[in-house]
């Protein structure tokens, strides 16, 4: 059995669907003006509830956003949502009348592109919103969005739009099992194995022992990437592990996310860069002063810079044959330090730094 891992640490049950429907039902019941709903376009099991809310409460109902009409279109498709009220296009959606009308829509993370946002922005095509109007946010806020979804509640109040989320009303429950919803679940199935997924690495661990617990005889800890044999083997195990992680889309290339190319760029972007280029003579010692070139670092008088580094570059340098081609490298690492270090005590950075060595 592979399952979820997401509310293993939540004790008693994650709550009935049923619950939920009842209480938005109430809270839309008592709104005079125009309501929108957004949830998560996956949860079919909400998107019924507000079909049926709006039934009850004698509202149409327009969805808003590509991928509740994906998920809507793909739910009707397996059987789903049939005993509802027909969705209307948003377009048409604009000539109803404020109180008999109810818009679900994406968006409910403060995702930037998702339908809220926009509508909040007012940059939405087809849908508009007002003061006294209700926005209900039936989902529960995942860590990492606080900040997008504080400043798109902000938002909406500062324009008179009532906000109604899981903090001041009951307008959520989780699809992910609890403690008890998973106790359930193990004495129903009796797994011989069980693969905890769908968690960070704490949610695993936490599984794996609740799954001893139900005397499952072969719990299996697993990463991503991790290729598991369940047969012909006496026990399921880990026995190789296939390339995973995230992909750089890097102009036109696939990168992973640890690339020489990316980390030279965040580097540029910390640190700025400086580029030195000496010329050098046929006797290997430095010709003329070394052309410098800085970027990006925060350097109040220029001259007095180059000036200084100049004078470190050409002490460095005396210590070398410049131009005797074994010591080349030796010495355009040795100068690449000395620029690093003089700009750091100087700036506080340590730029991304190229030195060229030209013969003349």
């Amino acid at each position: 059995m592979i399952c979820d891992s997401t509310n293993v640490f939540s004790v008693g049950r994650s709550g009935s669907e049923l619950s939920v429907r009842k209480s938005l039902f109430k809270i839309i019941e008592r709104l005079k003006k125009r309501v929108i709903v957004t949830s998560f376009a996956s949860n079919v099991a909400r998107m019924e509830t507000i079909f049926f809310c709006a039934e009850q409460t004698g509202r149409q109902i327009s969805l808003v956003g590509r991928s509740m009409h994906r998920i809507f279109k793909a739910a009707r498709q397996c059987g789903y949502l049939k005993d509802i009220i027909d969705p209307i296009d948003p377009r048409d959606a604009k000539k109803i009348p404020r109180d008999k009308i109810i818009y679900l829509c994406t968006g409910s993370q403060g995702e930037p592109m998702g339908a809220m946002n926009r509508i909040s922005n007012y940059t939405h095509p087809d849908v508009f919103i007002e003061k006294d109007d209700t926005v209900i946010f039936s989902s529960k806020i995942i860590p990492g969005n606080e900040k997008k979804l504080s400043k798109l509640h902000n938002t909406l109040v500062l324009e008179g739009v009532e906000v109604i989320n899981e903090e001041n009303e009951f307008v959520h429950v989780s699809g992910h099992p609890n403690r008890e919803d998973l106790k359930d679940m193990y004495n129903w199935i009796k797994p011989n194995s069980v693969i905890p997924v769908h968690g960070e690495h704490r949610h695993i661990i936490e599984h794996l022992s609740f799954a001893k617990e139900m005397k499952v005889p072969y719990p299996i800890k697993v990463k991503n990437g991790d290729i598991i044999r369940i047969a012909p083997c006496e026990k399921p195990e880990v026995y190789d592990k296939a390339p995973s992680g995230k992909l750089y889309v890097d102009g036109n290339v696939s990168v992973f996310e640890d690339s020489k190319s990316i980390k030279e760029r965040k580097n540029l972007s910390l640190n700025g860069s400086l580029d030195v280029t000496i010329l050098v003579n046929n006797e290997g010692n430095i010709y003329d002063t070394p052309v410098i070139t800085a970027k990006g670092l925060p350097i109040e008088n220029l001259d007095e810079f180059k000036f200084g580094l100049e004078k470190e570059i050409n002490k460095t340098a005396r210590t070398f044959a410049l131009n005797n081609i074994k010591q080349e490298e030796n010495a355009i690492n040795a100068i690449k330090t000395v620029c690093r270090k003089f700009t750091k005590e100087q700036v506080g950075k340590r730029p991304f730094t190229n030195i060229n060595l030209v013969n003349i």
